[in-house]
């Protein structure tokens, strides 16, 4: 899988570049593939991702509802990524800040 890894339980998002509406199917689809395979929890891991659009913060959503908030979290946002979920109001997902 290009975006995703799967580690036990947790399935690890990971987008180089921009996460932005032309990737959300890919995304999806991999996501699906790693429920499937057993994942219950999802950590988005914004180490190498430049960008990210309103489709993505949407599909970020829809994916914490899905594996519930407790399930969720997030890393390394830097740059453009931290303002975007700083504006949101969404940095709160973040377990490294600081």
């Amino acid at each position: 899988m290009q975006f995703i890894t799967i580690k036990g339980d947790t399935a690890v998002l990971a987008v180089n570049g921009n996460y932005i509406t032309t990737r959300v199917k890919a995304i999806k689809a991999e996501f699906n593939t790693a429920r499937q395979n057993g994942c219950t929890k999802l950590l988005v891991d914004f180490q190498h991702t430049t960008l990210l659009d309103s489709t993505g913060i949407s599909q970020l959503c829809d994916f914490r509802q899905l594996v519930q908030p407790g399930n969720f979290s997030a890393r390394n946002a830097h740059g453009r990524v931290l303002t975007v979920l700083q504006d949101s109001m969404l940095d709160s997902w973040l377990i490294d800040r600081g």
